[in-house]
C-alpha cells in the first residue's frame, strides 16, 4: 500500500539521518517503518534549497513555497490562506507524481487538507487540536485582547503584531471549516475529537488510532516510585507556550500551596512568553510562589524530573489529549489534572488521576494537598494510569489501528 503523509513540520529523520525522534508524528514514523507493507512518503512544507531523499526506505519530498517580498513580509502572517494558496498547489503536484492509494494529513488546522478538493484519491485527517474550540478558550477568565495591547504599551511593533495574529486566528479558523467540508475521513482518539468531526463533518468516517509517543518513554525500563517520609513535595508540568496551558492558574495555585504552608516546589519545563503578563495580571511572580522555569528539556532530561516528581499536574483551559499527561502516564507518575477537552479520555476519574474543573485554583490546591499525603491512592494511580497508558500507547497496537483504518477507507472508497 502506497501512503502519502502530509506533514507541517520538517521531519527528524529529514534534518538528520541519525536525529533522535523529536514529536508524536516522527514516532509514528518509526513504528510505521517497521510494517513492509507501507510504501511510505512525506511530503512537507521545507525551505529553500531542500531537495528530495530516502532514508530507510521512507521517501521525503520537501514542498518549497515561493513568496513576493510582500507575501513573505506581510500576508502569510496576516491571511493563512496565502500560504495555503502557495502550498497547496504543491501537494497536488506531489499527489499527482507519487500515486499514493492514501492520502493522510496531519491536523485540520492546516491546509494540507484542502488537497481533497483536487483528487479522488481517499483523504483522512489525523485529529490534533482543533481551532474553533481553541479560540472560544483564547484568553483566561479576566483577561482580553486589552491586556496584550496594555502589555505592548507604546511598542508599534508589537501592537502590529497583536492585530495581525486576531486576523490571522479568524482565517485560520475559516481554513479548518473549509478542511472539514472537504475531507469525509478522520482520526482520533478521544471522545472530545471524535465528538468535534460529527459537529464540523456530520456523518463522516471516524477511525480510533490512538498516539504514538517518543521512544525515550516507550523503551525506558524506568518506573515511578512513591516518596516515603518527610520531604518537599516537588510538582511537574510540561508545556507553558500559550494562555491555553493554564499558567494563570498555576500560579494562582501555587500561591494558594504557599499560603497553606505547604513546603513545595513545582518545576514548569517549556518556554513561557506571556510570563510578565500573567505576573502583571495576577500581582503575583512565579519564583516567589516555588514555581521554578526550566525553559526547553529534552526527552531524557524531562524523563528524569518526572521520575523524580511527586505529581504530575495539568491546569489547561482546553486540551485534545496533551503527550505531557500520556508521557507522565506512561511512567506511572499521578496525575491531577484539568477536565478539559480530551483529557477525560486519557484519565480516568479517581482510578487513574483526579480531575478537576478549569480554573479552580483552590480545588486543585486541595487535591494536591491531599494526594501528596496519601501514599495508597498515589499507588492506586499510578499502577492504574501506566496499565492503561501502556496498552493504549503500544506500538504494535497502534500500528493494527492505523492499518486497518487504510483498509477501511481503501475498501468504502472502491465500494463507493
Amino acid at each position: 500500500m502506497k501512503v502519502l503523509w502530509f506533514e507541517i513540520t520538517i521531519p527528524g529523520r529529514y534534518k538528520n539521518d541519525n536525529a533522535p525522534i523529536a514529536g508524536w508524528q516522527d514516532s509514528l514514523e518509526q513504528i510505521v517503518r517497521t510494517c513492509k507493507d507501507i510504501d511510505l512518503t512525506i511530503a512537507f512544507t521545507g525551505t529553500t534549497g531542500m531537495m528530495p531523499k530516502t532514508v530507510d526506505g521512507v521517501k521525503y519530498i520537501p514542498l518549497v513555497p515561493h513568496y513576493s517580498f510582500w507575501e513573505d513580509k506581510y500576508s502569510r502572517y496576516h491571511n493563512r490562506w496565502t500560504s495555503a494558496n502557495k502550498v497547496v498547489p504543491l501537494a497536488v503536484k506531489c499527489v499527482e507524481d507519487v500515486k499514493p492509494d492514501i492520502i493522510h494529513c496531519f491536523g485540520t488546522e492546516w491546509e494540507f487538507g484542502q488537497v481533497a478538493r483536487y483528487t479522488n484519491i481517499p483523504v483522512v485527517i489525523h485529529m490534533q487540536g482543533c481551532i474553533a474550540p481553541y479560540n472560544d478558550a483564547l484568553f483566561p477568565p479576566g483577561y482580553s485582547a486589552s491586556d496584550e495591547i496594555l502589555q505592548a504599551g507604546l511598542n508599534i511593533r508589537k501592537q502590529w503584531r497583536l492585530w495581525r495574529d486576531r486576523n490571522f486566528n479568524q482565517t485560520w479558523e475559516d481554513m479548518e471549516q473549509s478542511n472539514f467540508k472537504a475531507v469525509s475521513n478522520y482520526m482520533g482518539r478521544t471522545e472530545w475529537d471524535k465528538q468535534l468531526v460529527e459537529i464540523f463533518h456530520h456523518g463522516a468516517k471516524y477511525f480510533h488510532v490512538e498516539e504514538a509517543l517518543r521512544p525515550a518513554f516507550i523503551e525506558t525500563a524506568q518506573e515511578w516510585q512513591p516518596k516515603l517520609g518527610d520531604h518537599k513535595i516537588r510538582l511537574m508540568t510540561t508545556g507553558c507556550q500559550t494562555h491555553w496551558k493554564g499558567m494563570d492558574t498555576l500560579l494562582k495555585t501555587a500561591h494558594v500551596l504557599k499560603e497553606q504552608g505547604v513546603d513545595f516546589e513545582w518545576l514548569v519545563a517549556g518556554n513561557m512568553g506571556m510570563k510578565k503578563e500573567i505576573e502583571r495580571k495576577e500581582r503575583l511572580a512565579f519564583e516567589e510562589n516555588n514555581v521554578k522555569l526550566l525553559g526547553f528539556t529534552g526527552p531524557d532530561e524531562l524523563q528524569q524530573y518526572l521520575l523524580s516528581s511527586d505529581i504530575y499536574v495539568h491546569t489547561a483551559y482546553i486540551d485534545n489529549s496533551p503527550n505531557a499527561i500520556c508521557e507522565a502516564q506512561y511512567l506511572g507518575v499521578p496525575i491531577i489534572s484539568t477536565n478539559v477537552g480530551g483529557i477525560s479520555s486519557l484519565v480516568r476519574d479517581n482510578s487513574e488521576g483526579k480531575l478537576v474543573p478549569a480554573n479552580s485554583c483552590y480545588n486543585m490546591a486541595y487535591e494536591i494537598m491531599s494526594l501528596s499525603h496519601d501514599i495508597t491512592r498515589q499507588k492506586k494511580y499510578s499502577s492504574n494510569s501506566r496499565k492503561h497508558a501502556m496498552g493504549r500507547h503500544n506500538p504494535k497496537h497502534i500500528l493494527t489501528q492505523l492499518i486497518n483504518c487504510y483498509d477501511a477507507i481503501g475498501k468504502r472508497d472502491k465500494f463507493e
